[in-house]
């Protein structure tokens, strides 16, 4: 094996869906260029400290895993949502198409619902 350009020199992609991969990512962002050092020294205590315990990822990691990434969806979703209007609510009673007058329909859906329905209207037409 032909030895690298640069033998000190490496590059590290985390999974930042990994719960344990986002801890790591957590505690090296804000070390700026001291993170060379700190990797060093804590590799160095894993593989010569007898007490060290093996870290392994449990089964229910997945859970954790897929718990990790609904907050996070959650976390980024959440001001988007709080901020948006809510829908207009429908009137209750159930009302047969032939009952509702334009006027009244277009009211209903709002523009965007009747834009959706001319835009639907115009590919049909358009096929």
């Amino acid at each position: 094996m032909v030895g690298k350009k640069d033998p000190g020199k490496f590059t590290i992609k985390f999974n930042m869906m990994d719960p344990m991969h986002r801890q790591v990512i957590d505690m090296l962002e804000p070390m700026g260029r001291t993170k060379a050092q700190f990797i060093a020294n804590a590799v160095l205590h894993y593989v010569h400290c007898p007490q060290t315990p093996d870290i392994t990822q449990s089964v229910s990691s997945d859970y954790q895993m897929i718990e990790a990434m609904v907050w996070r969806i959650i976390e980024e979703r959440l001001p988007e949502y709080l901020t948006q209007t809510p829908p207009k609510k429908l009137p209750k009673k159930v009302q047969k198409s032939e009952d509702v007058k334009f006027d009244d329909a277009a009211s209903i859906l709002g523009e965007d619902g009747m834009a959706a329905i001319i835009d639907t209207l115009s590919a049909f037409r358009a096929k």
